[in-house]
């Protein structure tokens, strides 16, 4: 009697087994067939192994995932949002969902999703790779119209890693990013990714990434290992992260450090109220730090990226949990606030901390911006001194050859057929004002580097 060996399928085609009581497996068959379409009428030839989405649903037969064993949303364009209309790249996309490995204690996402029970509940889960496929191969194969074709043959920059990271080191088992890589890649499409993960940074993963394609951000907060063990405890360390984006630059990568969210040291208006007063020993909480830039120029990393940390009251409490350290006293909350769920510091302390880190990177020849989202539009337009490359607020154009165009231009009403929230009102009367429109120089005005590293 032969045994029942399964042989590695060099195809898409379904498996048969010699069971009689194997489980159904009804998502996987749904996947494998929608495949085998895509397979003969996309120039794009898949080789991708699904069997990774049938062994997660036979594993989770008999205590099903809370929404399913795959992440149904792919792609999202969220400058409809009241706090970020003027994003230049939010049209996103991730590989997996309802939770990341990483598990940040502050995380916005993990608070939203957490309420509802789908955070890590047990474990974050694949998106449907196919609909990916579909969306590149209609768009670029044929002339039909669909949701996401018309964003897509404008070369609107996806942003790879929103609502979960898409290089946790799960990927070496399910290989979704690999194959999204590959996608891109195929149809010269560009992109720009954040993570924490040095994964990216593996020759499996950089023999998939294009220097001419995208753009690599690294969150790091914090430079205070200790302390970053207790915050991101899923992710690897800062150290990792640093030295991931020295190989990754020394390799032609256009690269930034995310210190977003920036937390603050001391209370708010410690350094710029002139009646700043604490009773007692003033806090201090060692996490971001501006000594950080000079462990980012150790590393050669060419740009800093930063924007300042607004939480809401569950990630405050996870921080507290997480560290032990009260972060909410730092927060003043008068009946000025920008929001009612979010607490902000206040815009003149925010500058502060921004000045000092441009300064220190300006005096390390690092390139520096600021990220707005969160914090009011008036900082995206304010801060614009600050920024190395007026003409970007990721500093991306003029760095990567294949960046032309950006979500940021848009049309309001195109972005609310994007979102069920169709009362949502557009806030800004400059939403398609050009930027850098008064500088000279509007691609670097304070430091030297590459102008475009993909030419």
């Amino acid at each position: 009697m032969q045994p029942n060996v399964i042989p590695f399928p060099a195809t898409n085609a379904k498996i048969l087994i010699n069971t009689e009581d194997e489980a159904s497996t009804p998502v996987y068959d749904k996947l494998i067939d929608e495949a085998a379409y895509l397979d003969k009428a996309s120039k794009y030839q898949s080789s991708f192994d699904y069997t990774s989405y049938r062994n997660l649903e036979l594993r989770y037969k008999d205590r099903p995932i809370h929404g399913g064993v795959v992440m149904k949303t792919v792609f999202r364009l969220a400058n409809f949002h009241t706090t970020c209309q003027q994003c230049l790249y939010s049209f996103e996309i991730d590989t997996y969902g309802r939770g990341c490995i990483h598990d940040c204690a502050y995380c916005y996402a993990k608070a939203e999703l957490t309420v509802h029970g789908m955070w890590n509940n047990p474990i974050p889960v694949p998106v449907n790779l196919n609909e990916i496929r579909k969306a590149f191969y209609t768009a670029f194969e044929t002339e039909k119209k669909s949701k996401w074709a018309d964003l897509l043959r404008q070369r609107i920059p996806l942003r790879i890693g929103s609502m979960s990271d898409s290089f946790m080191w799960m990927d070496q088992k399910y290989k979704v990013t690999q194959e999204l890589l590959r996608i891109l890649r195929h149809y010269n499409y560009p992109y720009i990714v954040f993570t924490r993960s040095d994964l990216i940074a593996t020759e499996e993963y950089m023999n998939l990434l294009d220097p001419k394609l995208c753009s690599i951000q690294f969150s790091i907060s914090s430079i205070n290992e200790e302390l970053v063990r207790k915050m991101e405890p899923g992710a690897p360390s800062s150290a990792r992260r640093l030295k991931a984006l020295q190989k990754l630059g020394e390799a032609g990568f256009w690269t930034t450090v995310r210190i977003n969210p920036l937390f603050p040291i001391y209370p708010d208006g410690y350094f710029t109220d002139p009646s700043f007063h604490w009773e007692g020993e003033v806090p201090k909480f060692d996490y971001s730090s501006f000594e950080m830039v000079d462990a980012i120029a150790d590393h050669k990393v060419p740009a800093i990226l930063t924007g300042f940390g607004r939480f809401s009251r569950l990630s405050l409490n996870a921080i507290e949990r997480s560290t032990g350290f009260n972060l909410r006293q730092m927060y003043r909350r008068n009946g000025d606030e920008k929001s009612w769920r979010d607490f902000h510091f206040s815009d003149r302390e925010v500058r502060y901390y921004y000045e000092q880190l441009r300064n220190r990177a300006k005096a390390k020849n690092i390139q520096f911006t600021t990220c707005y989202i969160g914090n009011g539009e008036g900082h995206f337009w304010k801060d614009q001194d600050l920024w190395s490359n007026k003409k970007d607020c990721c500093n991306v154009k003029g760095r990567v050859a294949s960046f032309k165009n950006d979500s940021r231009q848009v049309p309001f009403e195109t972005r609310l057929k994007f979102t069920n929230h169709k009362d949502v009102k557009q806030t800004t009367s400059r939403l398609h004002e050009e930027l850098g429109l008064h500088v000279a120089n509007n691609i670097v005005s304070d430091c030297e580097g590459p102008k475009d590293i993909g030419l």
